[in-house]
C-alpha cells in the first residue's frame, strides 16, 4: 500500500489538513473515476476548474484532495494539501505512485511539429529486433503482446506512468514515446527519465495554444535541454531549427538529412508508389535499405529511426531487415486504392506537412495530383491561408472541404483556407461535405492520378459543434470504388 506522506515530494507542499500518512489506492483527476481512497489531483483545465468537482470526488471516495485551492473554511472531509502547480504536483505523485517505471527503461522522447509518429513506430521496430520495446503515441499505447488506445498523443502522467509501470512488469527494455508540445508546456513528462530524444521537424501549429512560434519552439527545445551528458539527440539538420537546438545541447548527438554535413544521410536513392530504396551513409558505414513507406520526408523518418537505433547499438543488418518488413503506420501516408490511379490517405493537417506530402508525391505521380483537404475547427486559424498557398503550388486540383469543425461553421473554415490560394488561380472547388468531396476528387481522377486526402488520417470520426459522427476516409474510398467497380 502507498501512502499520501510517500507520494508528496516536501517541495509540492504548501500547506495541508489532516492526516498524511492516508493510503492512496490509486492517482486521478477526473472525479468521475474516483475510486474508493484515491487521491484527486483537481487541475484547472482550459474549460473548467477540477476544484468545482471536489465534492463528486469525495463522494466516490476519494481519500485525500491535491489542490492549488487552500482547503474550504471548515473542511474536515478528507486530508488535503494545497500545493503550488497542480500538473508539476499530478505528475510527480502519478510517478512516486509507480515506482519512478521510466528509469527502469531506456526512453527516448520523439518530438517536432511532424512525423512524430512514423519516426515513434520505426525506432519501435528496430529496437525490437533486439530487444521488447514500448510504445506511446497518436495511435495508442503498446508493447508485444499488448494495446491500449488513447485520447492524447502524450497522455497525462497517472495514464503514462500506468502504461510504463505495465511495460517494466512486461519485460520491456525501452520506451519510444511522441512527445507533444503542448504535454512539455503542460509537465506531463516532467518526471519521465529520457535517454535519448529526436527531434524529425519544425514549423507553425498549435498556436491556439503557444500563442507565438518562440514558445512553441521553446517548448521542444526543452526536452532536449533536460539531456545529460550520457544522453543522446538525434538532430534533423535538414530543418532550420536543428542548429538552434544543437547549441543549446548539454550530450552527445548525431544528425541526419539529405544534406552531406549529415552523419546519417542518403548516398543515393529511389522513390516509387512501390517505396524507396536507399544506400545510406552512417557512423557505422554504409547501410543498403528498402522500405514500403512512400515518399521523400519518410526518408527522413527513416533516417531518425536508424540514427536512434544505431546510437542503442542496434546491429546494421537488424535495421536492414526491420525496415523492409515495417508496414506504413495507420493514416500516415496509406494507400487506400490501387488501380488506374491510386488514393492516398494521410494525416497531414499542417502547411508543413502538406508541402512535404505534395512535393513527394510530385516526384512519383505520371498524371495528375488531386489533393482533398480542409482544417480542424477551433484550432490553429493562422494555417489555414498557408494551407492553401501550398495546394495552389504543387496540387493540379485542390478540393476543399471539411476536417473536424469543431465549434466553427464548415463554410467560415472553408472560407479562410480559401483566401490563402493566389489570386487568379480557378484550379479547386469547395464542398463542406466531406464524403461528397472525397466522391467528387474520385470521380474525377483518370489513369496515372494520384488523389491525395489529407487531414484526418487514422480518425475515424468527425467532430461537429454538437455531435461526433463516424468518418473513416478509407471507407469512404473502399465504399466508393466498390460502387464503380460492381
Amino acid at each position: 500500500m502507498k501512502y499520501l506522506d510517500d507520494l508528496l515530494g516536501k517541495q509540492e507542499s504548501l500547506a495541508w489538513c489532516g492526516d498524511l500518512h492516508v493510503p492512496v489506492s490509486g492517482i486521478e483527476f477526473d472525479s468521475r473515476k474516483i475510486r474508493k481512497n484515491n487521491c484527486y489531483v483537481s487541475i484547472r483545465g482550459f474549460l473548467k476548474d477540477g476544484f468545482a468537482y471536489v465534492s463528486e470526488a469525495i463522494g466516490n471516495g476519494a481519500g485525500a484532495v491535491v489542490s492549488v485551492h487552500p482547503p474550504p473554511q471548515n473542511h474536515h472531509q478528507v486530508t488535503w494539501v494545497q500545493v503550488k502547480n497542480d500538473r508539476r504536483a499530478l505528475s510527480a505523485i502519478a510517478n512516486r505512485f509507480f515506482d519512478d517505471p521510466s528509469r527502469q527503461l531506456q526512453a527516448i522522447g520523439v518530438t517536432g511539429t511532424n512525423g512524430k509518429t512514423t519516426t515513434t513506430g520505426l525506432i519501435q521496430a528496430l529496437l525490437n529486433s533486439e530487444a521488447k520495446t514500448a510504445a506511446i503515441g497518436t495511435l495508442g499505447m503498446n508493447f508485444p503482446g499488448f494495446d491500449q488506445g488513447t485520447k492524447l498523443t502524450t497522455p497525462e502522467a497517472p495514464e503514462l506512468f500506468a502504461f510504463m509501470a505495465k511495460a517494466v512488469k512486461a519485460d520491456c527494455v525501452n520506451l519510444v514515446m511522441e512527445v507533444s508540445s503542448v504535454a512539455l508546456s503542460l509537465g506531463r513528462v516532467d518526471d519521465v527519465s529520457f535517454a535519448q530524444a529526436v527531434f524529425t521537424s519544425f514549423s507553425g501549429d498549435h498556436l491556439d495554444f503557444h500563442q507565438t512560434l518562440e514558445n512553441y519552439f521553446d517548448a521542444k527545445l526543452s526536452l532536449f535541454k533536460r539531456l545529460g551528458s550520457e544522453h543522446w539527440a538525434i538532430i534533423n539538420c535538414d530543418d532550420a531549427s536543428g542548429a538552434p537546438i544543437i547549441r543549446e545541447l548539454n550530450c552527445r548527438y548525431l544528425t541526419f538529412g539529405f544534406s552531406e554535413q549529415a552523419d546519417i544521410r542518403p548516398l543515393k536513392y529511389a522513390f516509387s508508389l512501390d517505396g524507396v530504396k536507399a544506400v545510406l551513409q552512417t557512423p557505422r558505414g554504409k547501410i543498403d535499405i528498402q522500405s514500403r513507406l512512400l515518399g521523400r520526408f519518410n526518408l527522413l523518418n527513416i533516417l531518425a529511426a536508424v540514427g536512434s537505433a544505431l546510437v542503442k547499438g542496434v546491429a546494421v543488418e537488424k535495421i536492414s531487415t526491420a525496415l523492409a518488413a515495417f508496414a506504413p503506420v495507420k493514416g500516415r501516408v496509406n494507400i487506400a486504392h490501387a488501380g488506374d490511379f491510386v488514393v492516398v490517405v494521410d494525416y497531414a493537417h499542417t502547411d508543413d506537412a502538406l508541402e512535404n506530402l505534395l512535393k513527394s508525391f510530385r516526384e512519383i505521380t505520371r498524371g495528375r495530383l488531386i489533393l482533398v483537404f480542409g482544417a480542424g475547427g477551433s484550432r490553429d486559424k493562422t494555417k489555414r491561408p498557408r494551407m492553401a498557398q501550398v495546394a495552389g503550388r504543387y496540387a493540379d486540383w485542390v478540393v476543399v472541404t471539411s476536417d473536424n469543425p469543431r465549434q466553427e461553421d464548415p463554410q467560415a473554415i472553408i472560407a479562410d483556407i480559401v483566401s490563402g490560394f493566389a489570386a487568379g488561380f480557378t484550379s479547386f472547388n469547395t464542398e463542406s461535405d466531406r464524403r461528397t468531396a472525397i466522391e467528387k476528387a474520385l470521380d474525377m481522377a483518370a489513369k496515372g492520378d494520384v488523389v491525395l486526402i489529407a487531414g484526418k488520417g487514422h480518425e475515424d470520426y468527425q467532430i461537429f459543434r454538437e455531435r461526433t459522427v463516424h468518418f473513416d476516409d478509407f471507407e469512404v474510398v473502399r465504399e466508393k470504388m466498390g460502387a464503380s467497380h460492381a
